[in-house]
C-alpha cells in the first residue's frame, strides 16, 4: 500500500500550485503574500518539500473499486462521510447515481491500465456540494493483472475559497501557515515511519535526477552499506543498465505526471544487474515547477527467476508429455528413441545423446540410437558395444547409479582420450530400467561446460523412465507378435485338421458319387466288348455305340470333377484374399455333399438374389466354413428335413453380403447358443465330433473381417448367418 499511497503524491502539489488542471487561474497576489512569510517558515517549507507527497494523503477520501464498480475497501474518512455496505456500487454511494458516470475514471483505468483524474461535484453528508479532485490508479498483482482501482478524492472547495479570500486574510496568513505547518510536521513523522519501513526502495531526487533521499530498503536493494553511499551517486541514471530506459522513464513521468510499474534492469553497488519494477511520479512546488521525482523500486529478480524456472519446467513437462504420447501411440522402438532424442535436445543445454540397451543375454550394451556425435567416433567399437563394467557407461549398468562428468580432463574413464578428441566436455550417464530391472543407459553429453542442476537430472531421469516403458512395450509387442504367429499357425493346423475330419465324412459320399458313374462306364465298356466279340459293330449299331461313348465321357468327366474338387478342398494353403463369386463357392461346396444330403432324405433349396456382387475372401477357407455349417445342419436333421441356402445383400448395409444356412432340425438351446463357437464345445454324442467345427468357422469368418451369428429355437431349427465384405469396385 505504500507504493500506492506515494503514487498519488503529485496531484496534491499541483493543487497547491494553483489548480491549473481545473482551469482555475493562479492569483497574482499569491506571490505578494508569500513574501510576507517569515524566513524560518520558508526554510521549513523548503526542507520538507520532498515529503509533501506523503503528508498530504492524510486528509483524502480513499476507496478501492473492482471491475463491477463495487467498493471493496475504504479508509475511515470515506466511511464516516459516505458510509459503506458490502458490495455497494461506487456511483450509488459516492455520487448518489443509479448509473455509472459517463466519464468513469474506474472504467478508463481498467481499460488502459493508466491513471486518470477529474474534478467532480460530490454531495456530502451534511448536504453541501463539495468540489473534489478525483484520481484513479491501477493496483496490479504479481502477474501484472489489474486487481482493483484505487480512487482518491481531495476536497478542494476550501482551497478555492481560500484563494478567493487570500487578500482578505493576508494579515493572518503567517499564523495560519504556522498552524498548518505544525499539523503537517506531525503528519510527516507518521509518513516518515512508513517511508523508512517500506520493503520497497523509495528514492527522492531533484529535477536533474540526483538522489537527495533514500530509505533503508533502497540502500539494501541497491547493495550499499549506508545512505550516504547512495546519495553520493551523481544521478539515478547511474542505476540503469540501459540509459535509454532512464531517459524514457523520465520523459514519461514528466509528461504524464506518473508511471506505474515500469520494468527495467538496474545496477547494484557491485555493478550486478537485477530486474526491477519502478513506480514514479513528479513533485512540484506551489508555482507548478517540477522540484524532483519519487521512485518506488521493487526488486523482482527472484520473481523473474521463479517465472523462468516455471516456464522451463512447463516446457520440460510438455516434452515429457509429448514423449509419453509417442511411447503410448507407437510400438516401433527405433521411431520412439529417435523422437525422444530430438525432443530432449530441444530443451537441454546438451548437444548429443546416446542410448544403449542390454542384449537378450544381458552381456553386452548395444548402441541403438544416437545424435550429435561425429561418424568417426560412433564408428569405434567401444561406442557401438560395451560390456557391463567397462568405463563409466558400463559401470552405470552395473549399479544403476547416475554418473556426472563436468570435465573429461579430470574423468577416470578408459576411453577418455577419444572422448576429449571429439571435443566433449561434460556428460551425464542415466540408467534405464523396466519394472525395476536395469535395461540400458542414456548418455547425454555437451561440447561445453554445463551445470548439472537437480531439475536437469530429474528431467533426464523422467525421460529415462519413458524410454524404459517404450522398451517394455516393444518387448511385449514382440512377444505378442510371436504368440500371434504361433496361434495363427495353430489355427491353420486346426483348420487343416478339420478339413481332414471333413474328408473322413466325405469318404462314403465320394465313394457313392464316383462308384455310380464308374459302374455305368464299366457296364458300357463290357457291352461294347461283347458287341465286338460278336462282330456286332455293324453300321446300324454305330448310333448306339456313339451314345455309349458319350455317356462314358460325361460320367468319367463327372468323376474327374469330383476328384478335383476334393483335392482342391483338402489342399493346405495360406489365406489368399481375392474377389470371388459367392455363388461359385456355394455350388462347388454343394457338389461335395449333394449326394450325402440325398441319402439322408434332406431337400435342398437355394434362394439366390439376382445381381449379387463378388466378395473379398479366400475361396477354399470360405468353402471350408460353409461345408462345416452344412454338415452341422444335416447332422441336426436325423429324420430328414429341408436345408435352405439364402444369399442376399445385408439389410441396411451395402458393404456386406449375407449367406444364411437354415435347417429344420432339433435347434439349439439359449444356454448352448452362448458357447457353440467355443473350441471343443459340442452337443454331439461321444465319437461324433470334438467341438472344433464352429470354432474353425468363427476363426475363418473373423479373419475375413466378417461376422457370424445364429438364430435358433429348440425343435424348430437353426439359421446361421455369415456376413462377408463386398469386393470393392
Amino acid at each position: 500500500m505504500a507504493a500506492n499511497t506515494f503514487g498519488f503524491a503529485q496531484f496534491d502539489l499541483k493543487e497547491m500550485s494553483g489548480l491549473r488542471c481545473n482551469g482555475i487561474k493562479p492569483n497574482p497576489n499569491v506571490r505578494f503574500i508569500r513574501l510576507r512569510v517569515s524566513m524560518k517558515t520558508e526554510a521549513f517549507l523548503q526542507e520538507q518539500k520532498f515529503y509533501r507527497t506523503l503528508i498530504q494523503s492524510a486528509t483524502d477520501y480513499v476507496v478501492a473499486i473492482n471491475r463491477n464498480y463495487q467498493i471493496i475497501m475504504a479508509n475511515e474518512l470515506f466511511k464516516n462521510e459516505f458510509g459503506m455496505q458490502p458490495n455497494d456500487l461506487c456511483y450509488n454511494v459516492w455520487k448518489n447515481r443509479d448509473k455509472k458516470c459517463k466519464e468513469c475514471l474506474v472504467e478508463k483505468t481498467f481499460k488502459d491500465g493508466a491513471g486518470h483524474w477529474n474534478v467532480e461535484n460530490v454531495i456530502m453528508k451534511d448536504g453541501r456540494v463539495a468540489q473534489m479532485l478525483v484520481k484513479s490508479m491501477p493496483v496490479k498483482d504479481e502477474r501484472g493483472e489489474i486487481v482493483y482501482v484505487l480512487e482518491r478524492a481531495t476536497d478542494i472547495t476550501g482551497r478555492k475559497n481560500l484563494q478567493e479570500n487570500l487578500e482578505k486574510v493576508a494579515g493572518n496568513l503567517e499564523d495560519m501557515l504556522a498552524s498548518r505547518l505544525e499539523k503537517l510536521q506531525k503528519s510527516e513523522e507518521k509518513y516518515r515511519t512508513i517511508f523508512e519501513r517500506s520493503r520497497d526502495a523509495i528514492i527522492l531526487t531533484n529535477p536533474s535526477g540526483k538522489i537527495v533521499e533514500v530509505n533503508q530498503a533502497g540502500v539494501h536493494i541497491l547493495g550499499y552499506q549506508t545512505q550516504e553511499e547512495v546519495l553520493a551517486l551523481e544521478s539515478t541514471a547511474k542505476l540503469f543498465v540501459e540509459k535509454e530506459d532512464f531517459i524514457d522513464l523520465q520523459k514519461r513521468v514528466s509528461q504524464e505526471g506518473f508511471v506505474v510499474e515500469y520494468e527495467t534492469r538496474l545496477l547494484d553497488e557491485n555493478n550486478s544487474g537485477f530486474d526491477a519494477l519502478i513506480t514514479s511520479n513528479v513533485t512540484v512546488d506551489v508555482t507548478g515547477q517540477i522540484t524532483g521525482y519519487v521512485l518506488i523500486i521493487r526488486d523482482i529478480t527472484k520473481r523473474k527467476i521463479a517465472q523462468q524456472q516455471i516456464e522451463k519446467r512447463n516446457i520440460r513437462l510438455d516434452i515429457l508429455n509429448s514423449i509419453s504420447k509417442t511411447v503410448s501411440s507407437s510400438l516401433n522402438l527405433d521411431e520412439i528413441l529417435s523422437s525422444t532424442i530430438d525432443k530432449t535436445l530441444e530443451v537441454l543445454e546438451s548437444d548429443s545423446v546416446r542410448i544403449y540397451l542390454l542384449d537378450d543375454k544381458k552381456k553386452i550394451l548395444k548402441l541403438v540410437a544416437h545424435k550429435g556425435l561425429s561418424d568417426k567416433l560412433i564408428a569405434k567399437s567401444f561406442m557401438q558395444y560395451r560390456k557391463p563394467g567397462d568405463g563409466l557407461l558400463g559401470q552405470t549398468i552395473l549399479d544403476g547409479e547416475t554418473r556426472l562428468v563436468d570435465n573429461f580432463l579430470r574423468a577416470q574413464d578408459t576411453y577418455v582420450d577419444s572422448i576429449i578428441e571429439e571435443g566433449l566436455h561434460s556428460s551425464a550417464y542415466i540408467p534405464l530400467s523396466t519394472k525395476g530391472e536395469l535395461t540400458g543407459v542414456m548418455c547425454v553429453s555437451s561440447h561445453y561446460p554445463i551445470e548439472f542442476a537437480a531439475g536437469y537430472i530429474e528431467f533426464l531421469t523422467a525421460i529415462g523412465s519413458q524410454i524404459g516403458v517404450a522398451v517394455d512395450n516393444a518387448n511385449l509387442y514382440e512377444n505378442i507378435k510371436r504368440a500371434f504367429e504361433d496361434l495363427k499357425d495353430a489355427q491353420e493346423q486346426i483348420v487343416q485338421s478339420e478339413k481332414l475330419a471333413s474328408l473322413g465324412k466325405l469318404a462314403a459320399t465320394i465313394a457313392h458319387e464316383i462308384n455310380n458313374p464308374l459302374a455305368a462306364v464299366l457296364t458300357y465298356i463290357r457291352l461294347m466288348i461283347k458287341l465286338k466279340n460278336r462282330n456286332k459293330f455293324s453300321p446300324e449299331r454305330l448310333e448306339d455305340i456313339s451314345r455309349y461313348l458319350a455317356t462314358m465321357e460325361s460320367e468319367t468327366a463327372r468323376c474327374g470333377e469330383i476328384v478335383k474338387n476334393l483335392l482342391a478342398f483338402s489342399r493346405q494353403s495360406k489365406i489368399t484374399i481375392k474377389n470371388r463369386s459367392i455363388i461359385d463357392i456355394i455350388d462347388k461346396t454343394l457338389d461335395l455333399i449333394a449326394h450325402d444330403l440325398e441319402i439322408k432324405g434332406i431337400q435342398l433349396r437355394k434362394n439366390i438374389s439376382p445381381d449379387l456382387p463378388k466378395v473379398q475372401c479366400d475361396f477354399q477357407q470360405i468353402q471350408q466354413a460353409l461345408l462345416n455349417l452344412i454338415y452341422n445342419a444335416s447332422d441336426a436333421m436325423l429324420d430328414g428335413g429341408t436345408l435352405t441356402i439364402t444369399t442376399q445383400r445385408k439389410a441396411g448395409s451395402e458393404r456386406f453380403l449375407d449367406v444364411k444356412v437354415s435347417d429344420t432340425g432339433c435347434g439349439i438351446t439359449e444356454e448352448d447358443k452362448e458357447k457353440i463357437f467355443d473350441p471343443f464345445f459340442t452337443t454331439k454324442a461321444e465319437g461324433k465330433g470334438v467341438g472344433l467345427g464352429l470354432s474353425v468357422v468363427y476363426g475363418i469368418i473373423t479373419r475375413h473381417n466378417g461376422t457370424i451369428g445364429v438364430e435358433s429355437k429348440p425343435g424348430k431349427g437353426s439359421t446361421f448367418t455369415v456376413s462377408l465384405p463386398v469386393a470393392r469396385v
